[in-house]
């Protein structure tokens, strides 16, 4: 009689128990938002993006230790990859590109360097200044606003952006 009053008993708390602790596991999960994945766009497609913000374009090689670094730490920041992705249609481009590419009408291609080389048109949008990581701002007609050189963090790299962005929108941007 014991057993089957037990039993009973059971039967009645567990559906409440796993009820709880389900609606628990619901609303926690409605409190998280995902994290925000960057989707960049290849330097191909940079011609075809919504002209309706600037475009950030990461001028990077594949044995830059740095370039894997700032990708690894600072545009793996949530925070600031929420940030990017609202304010900047985004384009990696690896400058020894060996492809013939086009941008604005003219034709881009890849120059023999020593033992490596470089895409024209990673020249072109660096200013002249080829070093890796780039970070080439271009306003909505892909002229280049500025060229941000060099590792950074997540802070020094949003007040970099938010500075350029500022002086763009004032129209009294100077490069010194």
């Amino acid at each position: 009689m014991k057993i089957s009053k037990m039993i009973y008993a059971l039967l009645l708390v567990l559906p409440t128990v796993f009820g709880v602790q389900q609606a628990m596991q619901s609303s926690k999960s409605d409190l998280e938002t995902p994290p925000v994945k960057l989707e960049w766009q290849s330097i191909q497609d940079i011609e075809n993006l919504p002209k309706d913000k600037f475009t950030l374009v990461d001028v990077y090689t594949d044995w830059c230790k740095v370039c894997q670094v700032m990708e690894d730490k600072t545009m793996a920041d949530e925070a600031f990859s929420a940030y990017l992705v609202s304010n900047y249609n985004l384009v990696k481009f690896n400058a020894e590109e060996k492809g013939k590419l086009s941008f604005k009408g003219e034709s881009y291609e890849f120059k023999s360097n020593g033992k490596r080389g470089f895409n024209a048109l990673a020249a072109e949008l660096c200013l002249g200044r080829l070093a890796y990581p780039s970070f080439v701002i271009l306003d909505k007609d892909l002229e280049v606003v500025d060229v941000l050189r060099g590792f950074k963090n997540v802070e020094k790299f949003k007040a970099d952006l938010d500075r350029v962005m500022f002086a763009a929108a004032n129209d009294d941007y100077s490069k010194d």
